[in-house]
């Protein structure tokens, strides 16, 4: 066979595996045809007081449709999480009904479900005086409201209306709250909802007051999982933004203040607003003019005059919310002469249903939180194979009825096929007879328990166990050999986790034309992955692939394996597999034992090797090397997702990627460790593959080592530069050497600068060591010491005045992008840093020229503050002591800095300016400049206050101008006394 059969239609799979039964839509006879096909019966649990028995659906049915005795309503709950199946069972229950001439069954779908069309079934064929006022109040509150943008408007504006004016004192949630806290709360509220800013922040596109629409006028799709607290306003959706409100009134802006940093205040208006919002939905969009209580009596009453009984069966109670506690209180009151019997079948999630108080104790509760184990191997695949069987079905649903059903038998797809005998014999089939191709009983399972872990999912299985599985196999089946590739299942298991590392890298190596496909069936088609097995070749032979021989796990002898088929039990993965599986970290201790076989052969390469390299040992608690004045240390090996390898970024690293030729390579390198022979790791190909890698890497490091052996004037000239961070950096050889190797920074030191030397520190242990090693090596490689410097006096010589790099060259050697690198540090700190001094400067500027002589103008100013103090002429009664708290902060060391400054700043700045600045200005500036502003404003007042005059009746002109001969008097002093 050239290819492989496709025998399913990709829009027959779409279509039947809609992961919400909701798409299938009610009395649809292909939708029914379809989800006939699809179901399969599973466990349910009820709960009684408590316990948990499992039951059959079988046994659901009956309870729902056993006779009603009483007069008490029959209620049923199909309880469960999220995507287990709720309103998959109660569509179920619909389907097995039928017809039933003395029932009047109203079913409410997840499908285009509102407030107003689910009102409108249970009014379907009702035709009362109540029930034609409510479908006008329908039609009208609908009419009203045309977009959702409207509907958002009119919910808010309705819940403001209900929290102002409402008189109830008792508010769920707010049980603690006194009358008067409730009534400002209210008012609080009616604050907030009362304001057009907080409204549109609120109803903002993506924001709760939206969702609660969309979901309240029908917008949830039919695969749509809501969450009930995406029904409810909680004090998250209240926090805000308060920048939003800085143009408002200082009440709302406090009022926001206060609701953003009080988490209880957020709260409690949530709880308020969330104890109205049913209300607000059902009046904005089912209208107020009628009680749906009273109408639903109305149709009870309708139903019994017919002799019959009301059926109600829901698939999502969460949709009805803002009807839901009328619809509960109307669902338990007892049947009578006047009122039929009733029976509810509702799908629910368990801890909406708690919110109903009026539920939670009347109605028979069955729950679908099912775990794998519980349903079993056989019904898993089972479930599988209904699927496959209706994406093999035509369009067209069948029409022959089974006896005593409208449903009609779902007929077996395989059939028809002329490759069934082999494909089944080859395949198998489900307990229906249905055939699993393109997958046998084992991979369904592999896939169901890596895509539904623990519990029963079955839109997980839906997504990933056949549709995104037959989607691959429809592109590749037809080629032949292909399928399935490493595309299959990719987002369950992208690595093929069943197969150990050293295997996967045997087959790369071994099957050059389709590995992929190989490490597939042997991972989920293989009975004890990833061991080839009769029923895994024959397969392999079907799809036109491949197997490799003589890589099968020694562990595992298939011969001696019983006939009896087992599920795979796969031995517990070790940390090596976990890492090449990218699911786990390499601990540090094992990566470190690699790292140090690693760095020891490299040494050992180096010493045996014609490098003519000098070779030594570094002090210090982590193994290090200095080739020449190159360091290798323990480091460099780089191993990906591996513990311990330190912060420092080896620019020259030995790279250990995770991958599964690497996992071998380490598990030779750790056998070797313990004493193992070579080869037996993968008959030592490992050691083979990394004397070649650790050759090239010993080569390139001698190479290193001989190119930085010029590096020397470069790395002087860098110490030089950076020295003069210190205190005193020395001018001549004796006295710079000390700030070269260790320079003593004064205690405040400029931020930029000290952020720079940080950044730089990776340059000047480079330096270091490079002077070190040239040092060592020029007295015949003795103990290394920095003070061995005879051979570097004429290259500190030459670079004693340098403050930045003096050098521009395009070389591509190691001491050039030494001095590239610290050029550019130094280059982006100088500007940062006198950028700052020059805001500072300018603020100064804006009050204080710095050509004034600050010493007069400070006798001026002090005398002219002590007499208006006396006089009490001052703006304040502490400006005088708030003069002299900045005054003494200030002086002449002060201003002569900003006269400098001020010059510099003038001029153009370049790198080597930045140690100007290495005693931090800014603290003098900042002081000069408050200074400065205050005094000015303290002067202005005073004229202010000695000039103006009021023009209020009478002027007392003589008083007025003793005031201004008191202050001309003042001034003369003041003058004087500089003079």
């Amino acid at each position: 066979m050239i290819g492989n059969r496709v025998c399913w239609s990709r829009a027959a799979v779409d279509f039947a595996t809609q992961v919400d039964v909701g798409g299938l839509e009610v009395d649809d006879p292909r939708a029914d045809a379809v989800f006939d096909a699809i179901h399969q019966k599973l466990p349910v649990f009820r709960e009684q007081g408590g316990r948990f028995t499992e039951e059959s659906e079988d046994e659901v049915f009956r309870a729902f449709t056993r006779p009603i005795t009483s007069n008490e309503p029959l209620l049923l709950f199909i309880k469960g999480e999220k995507g287990t199946g709720k309103s998959h069972l109660v569509r179920w229950l619909k389907t097995r009904l039928g017809a039933r001439p003395a029932w009047h069954v109203v079913y409410i779908e997840k499908r285009n479900t509102s407030l107003r069309r689910v009102t409108e079934k249970i009014l379907a064929g009702i035709d009362t005086p109540k029930a034609r006022q409510l479908r006008e109040e329908l039609a009208r509150a609908s009419s009203e409201i045309a977009s959702a943008e409207e509907a958002v408007s009119a919910l808010l504006a309705r819940l403001d209306h209900l929290v102002t004016f409402d008189p109830a004192t008792e508010i769920r949630g707010l049980s603690g709250v006194s009358p008067a806290e409730l009534a400002d709360l209210r008012r609080k509220t009616h604050r907030l909802l009362g304001d057009y800013t907080f409204r549109k922040v609120l109803g903002r596109s993506d924001g709760p007051v939206h969702r609660i629409v969309r979901l309240a006028r029908g917008g949830a799709e039919p695969s749509e999982d809501v969450d009930e607290t995406d029904l409810h306003l909680t004090e998250a959706d209240l926090q805000v933004d308060p920048a939003v409100f800085d143009d408002l009134g200082p009440e709302l802006q406090t009022l926001v203040g206060s609701l953003v940093s009080n988490r209880y205040l957020r709260t409690d208006i949530a709880a308020l607003c969330d104890w109205y919002l049913p209300r607000a939905k059902a009046e904005v969009f089912m209208g107020q003019g009628t009680d749906l209580l009273s109408v639903f009596e109305d149709v009870r009453e309708e139903i019994a005059a017919r002799n019959q009984e009301l059926c109600l069966l829901i698939e999502d109670l969460v949709l009805l919310h803002g009807i839901d506690k009328q619809l509960a209180q109307a669902l338990t009151i007892p049947a009578s002469s006047r009122l039929c019997k009733l029976r509810a079948a509702i799908a629910v999630t368990s801890g909406y249903l708690n919110s109903l108080d009026t539920f939670t104790d009347r109605g028979v509760q069955f729950t679908l939180n099912i775990n794998l184990k519980a349903i079993g191997q056989t019904s898993l695949r089972d479930f599988v194979g209904r699927y496959l069987n209706a994406g093999r079905l035509p369009n067209t649903p069948p029409i022959a009825p089974a006896p005593h059903s409208r449903i009609p038998d779902t007929p077996n797809a395989c059939l028809s096929c002329p490759d069934r005998p082999r494909c089944h014999a080859t395949f198998g089939t489900s307990t229906n007879g249905y055939g699993l191709y393109p997958f046998n009983g084992t991979a369904i399972d592999r896939l169901v328990e890596l895509a539904s872990p623990g519990d029963f999912q079955p839109r997980e299985i839906l997504r990933e166990v056949i549709r995104g599985p037959l989607e691959t196999a429809e592109d590749e089946l037809p080629s032949g050999g292909i399928f399935p590739s490493g595309q299959f299942a990719k987002p369950l298991d992208d690595v093929r986790q069943a197969i150990p590392p050293g295997m996967r890298a045997a087959i790369r190596r071994t099957n050059h034309a389709t590995p992929d496909t190989e490490m597939s069936l042997r991972a989920f088609y293989a009975q004890s992955p990833p061991n080839a097995d009769p029923e895994l070749e024959a397969i392999a032979a079907y799809f036109g692939s491949q197997l490799s021989h003589g890589i099968a796990d020694d562990q595992n002898d298939l011969e001696d394996r019983d006939e009896t088929p087992r599920k795979s039990q796969r031995p517990p993965t070790s940390e090596i597999d976990q890492w090449a599986n990218g699911v786990g970290l390499l601990s540090s201790g094992t990566a470190s034992r690699v790292r140090r076989w690693i760095c020891d052969a490299v040494i050992g390469q180096l010493q045996n090797g014609p490098y003519g390299v000098v070779i030594s040992r570094t002090k210090g608690s982590r193994p290090a090397w200095l080739i020449g004045s190159h360091p290798l240390r323990l480091s460099d090996v780089q191993i990906e997702r591996a513990q311990g390898g330190g912060a420092i970024e080896s620019q020259f690293p030995f790279r250990i990627d995770a991958t599964d030729d690497n996992a071998v390579l380490i598990q030779g390198i750790l056998a070797a460790i313990d004493g193992s022979s070579l080869d037996s790791v993968d008959q030592a190909r490992w050691f083979f593959y990394l004397q070649t890698r650790i050759s090239a890497y010993a080569s390139k490091l001698a190479h290193l080592a001989s190119v930085e052996a010029v590096a020397l004037p470069s790395a002087v000239q860098a110490l030089e530069v950076m020295r003069n961070a210190a205190t005193d950096p020395g001018q001549t050889v004796a006295t710079a050497l000390p700030a070269m190797l260790m320079p003593l920074s004064p205690p405040g030191q400029h931020p930029a600068i000290e952020k720079f030397l940080k950044e730089v520190r990776s340059v000047r242990e480079e330096a270091l060591v490079t002077v070190r090693a040239h040092a060592t090596a020029a007295k015949g490689a003795g103990k290394p010491s920095l003070f061995d410097v005879g051979p570097l006096l004429q290259q500190i010589q030459t670079n004693l005045k340098a403050r930045s790099v003096q050098t521009e060259t395009a070389a591509e050697d190691r001491g050039s992008q030494l001095l590239r690198q610290l050029q550019t540090q130094q280059s982006r700190a100088a500007k940062q840093a006198w950028n700052d001094v020059a805001r500072g400067i300018q603020d100064v500027g804006r009050f204080l020229d710095p050509t004034e002589d600050l010493s007069a103008t400070l006798r001026v100013v002090d005398r002219l503050v002590k007499e208006c103090h006396a006089r009490g002429r001052l703006p304040r009664a502490d400006s005088k002591e708030q003069y002299e708290t900045l005054r003494n902060r200030v002086g002449a060391e002060a201003m002569e800095s900003y006269r400098r400054l001020s010059r510099k700043v003038a001029s153009d700045v370049g790198p080597g300016d930045l140690w100007d600045i290495l005693n931090d200005p800014m603290p003098q500036l900042t002081a000069l400049g408050r200074f400065a502003q205050v005094t000015n404003e303290l002067l202005s007042n005073l004229e202010q206050s000695l000039t103006a005059t009021q023009i209020s009746g009478a002027v007392d002109t003589d008083a007025l101008i003793r005031e201004l001969r008191d202050l001309a008097t003042l001034l003369d002093k003041a003058s004087q006394e500089v003079q």
